[in-house]
């Protein structure tokens, strides 16, 4: 299929489905980590310095797929959001879709360091139950 010959609405149902994946990817993401938090706070008496290792280089190893499907996924979004503009003469504010991004990616960023920093203090301050 010829992208230049999409209507303005499969553009815009193309766009949507695009940005439900992206949010997709997102909760994804989240789910991962808060079980990778729970597993560890539940797990901290058992938790060894393997184990750690492991969850650290899997959970990272997870996360960095996650955002390079993400990266994917958000070129298409923009690729779609700047068609449906276009066809409908809409004028996009580049500044708000700009710090949209930014925080997005910042959330992801940070919250991949700090899972596995929540991780390694599970480790290091493990209590006996």
């Amino acid at each position: 299929m010829n992208e230049a010959s999409l209507s303005l609405y499969e553009t815009t149902e193309l766009f949507y489905i695009i940005l439900e994946a992206q949010d997709r990817f997102f909760e994804f993401w989240i789910t991962a980590t808060f079980a990778v938090i729970i597993a560890c706070h539940l797990g901290s008496s058992i938790l060894t310095r393997s184990f750690s290792v492991m969850i650290s280089f899997m959970y990272l190893a997870f996360s960095i797929n996650l955002i390079g499907r993400w990266f994917f996924v958000a070129e298409a979004v923009s690729r779609y959001r700047n068609d449906v503009a276009s066809q409908s003469g809409i004028q996009l504010n580049e500044q708000l879709i700009d710090l949209s991004r930014m925080l997005s990616m910042t959330t992801l960023i940070v919250g991949t360091a700090i899972t596995i920093f929540f991780v390694w203090y599970t480790y290091k301050n493990q209590k006996a139950i």
